[in-house]
């Protein structure tokens, strides 16, 4: 096998005992200060930043699986992982990983399809035009005209991947003896799975097609089309899409407002319409992953993270979603704690708590204009996390949300990096109305028992 991943797999291990090492002492030194000092969690939280930021830089570093996991790890214990983390995580992201040359990226394809791409393919491009950390894509061009991007696999990084979810299961067993809301090892579980599904392309076609359906209801959002005939497990052909990532759109100067606008809208479609349709989340919204067509749709790249949720934790959803439409108060916890969420002992007190954390989070809904690029949502969020923390960090969701948290951080965020203004209340009320009229039955069934009530406004009756 032609080996690609950077640094020996002792090297790797040698790195992730380290840290593993570390952070282990620093949690066993903190939960004995706190039985001396009688600190609550939140105190011991406290005293393990500077830990959780030296963790999360040195994931980063190692790329690949660890970098993956720093992300979804800083997902889990937002309170536990302060904001300098997460930006030393998002710079780390954004660098460039390293490439195949154009020899090694041919051997795989060879490896792969038993013949040369020069042969395969009317045109190939032996520079890469894009990667990421498992493989880099190349673009080419079928006999028939068919222009296609190709995506290889980095030669032994299936490998490397196990091994790194063997070693940072050390480091997560080491977090774990800090208990409460340092144990997040059924997390480190959905991120491993997760990781693997990622491996194989023939997965990620399964997927593909499955949010091509849920999106159906909605043309102007496009999922390319798959050369299954020359895909494998390593190897992923698809039909290339033209057009600015969302990354380069936002960036643009030249962007204008309604434009931005309507950008955001799709993105709104693409992730609440195949979740609120069926359940299915594409939980990678990576603004790499969205492409601005030259007709004004938007393409819709990278599916191996997409995830089918339950439908029970669907319908609790729904339900909160549209009486956040009504702006009607529910009982959050009763809702919440149907799809096994945990809350601290004094429910008073968290329902006063979650009560006004959903104030800030509906803003976006309680007004007909909404100003993303001046928003201070995540701020608010923050302070108000900050404020109880204590009761904060023991609210937690079921190892499934932690996909669906993913996809809703990351939407918000591309809103505001597209500067994005506009009704976004009635933007939102078009997917609710169009994921009802095509919900998928099985959806519908969870309702029954709930007394759901999925009205829009007083008098709009769900069918």
């Amino acid at each position: 096998m032609i080996e690609h991943v950077k640094g020996s797999r002792l090297r790797r291990m040698a790195r992730f005992a380290t840290i593993a090492a570390r952070t282990t002492k620093d949690v066993v030194q903190a939960k004995a200060l706190q039985r001396l000092r009688g600190d609550d969690e939140a105190v011991v939280a406290d005293a393990l930043r500077p830990t959780a930021v030296r963790m999360v830089e040195v994931l980063g570093e190692m790329k690949g699986v660890a970098t993956k996991f720093g992300q979804f790890l800083t997902m889990a214990d937002q309170d536990t992982f302060p904001e300098e983390a997460k930006k030393i995580l998002n710079r780390l992201l954004h660098q460039t990983p390293q490439r195949m040359d154009p020899e090694k990226a041919r051997a795989v394809f060879i490896q792969e399809l038993g013949e040369p791409p020069e042969t395969v393919f009317a045109r190939w491009e032996p520079e890469p035009f894009a990667s990421a950390s498992m493989g880099q894509v190349h673009a080419a061009t079928m006999h028939d005209g068919r222009e296609v991007v190709v995506k290889l696999q980095f030669p032994g990084v299936g490998d490397a991947i196990e091994h790194d979810i063997r070693n940072a299961g050390v480091m997560f067993k080491g977090m774990s003896l800090a208990g409460g809301i340092l144990d997040t090892r059924e997390y480190f579980e959905e991120v491993a799975e997760t990781l693997r599904r990622e491996l194989d392309y023939r997965e990620e076609i399964v997927q593909l097609k499955a949010y091509q359906e849920a999106l159906r209801p909605w043309p102007t959002l496009v999922v390319p089309g798959v050369v299954e005939s020359l895909s494998t497990a390593r190897v992923l052909v698809l039909d290339r899409l033209h057009g600015p990532t969302l990354l380069e759109f936002a960036e643009d100067p030249d962007s204008p407002a309604d434009a931005r606008f309507r950008v955001a809208s799709q993105v709104v479609a693409a992730i609440w319409g195949p979740f609120l349709r069926q359940g299915l989340i594409h939980a990678d919204p990576h603004p790499g992953n969205y492409i601005v067509l030259p007709d004004g749709r938007l393409g819709v790249l990278d599916f191996g993270a997409t995830k089918q949720l339950s439908h029970k934790f669907t319908a609790a959803y729904w339900q909160v979603v549209t009486a956040s439409m009504r702006l009607e108060k529910v009982d959050y916890i009763g809702i919440f704690d149907r799809i096994d969420f945990t809350f601290p002992a004094d429910l008073d007190a968290t329902r006063a708590w979650m009560d006004a954390l959903v104030l800030i989070v509906e803003r976006p809904l309680r007004n007909d204009f909404y100003d993303w690029g001046a928003c201070q949502l995540a701020v608010d969020c923050r302070k108000h996390m900050t404020k109880s923390a204590l009761l904060a960090v023991q609210v937690r969701g079921p190892v499934e949300s932690l996909m669906f948290y993913r996809a809703a951080v990351g939407a918000a965020g591309d809103f505001r990096m597209l500067r994005a203004a506009g009704n976004f209340r009635e933007v939102l009320r078009e997917v609710l109305e169009t994921a009802r009229a095509n919900m998928d039955e099985r959806l519908v069934a969870a309702f029954e028992g709930h007394d759901a009530d999925l009205r829009l406004d007083a008098g709009d009756v769900s069918t």
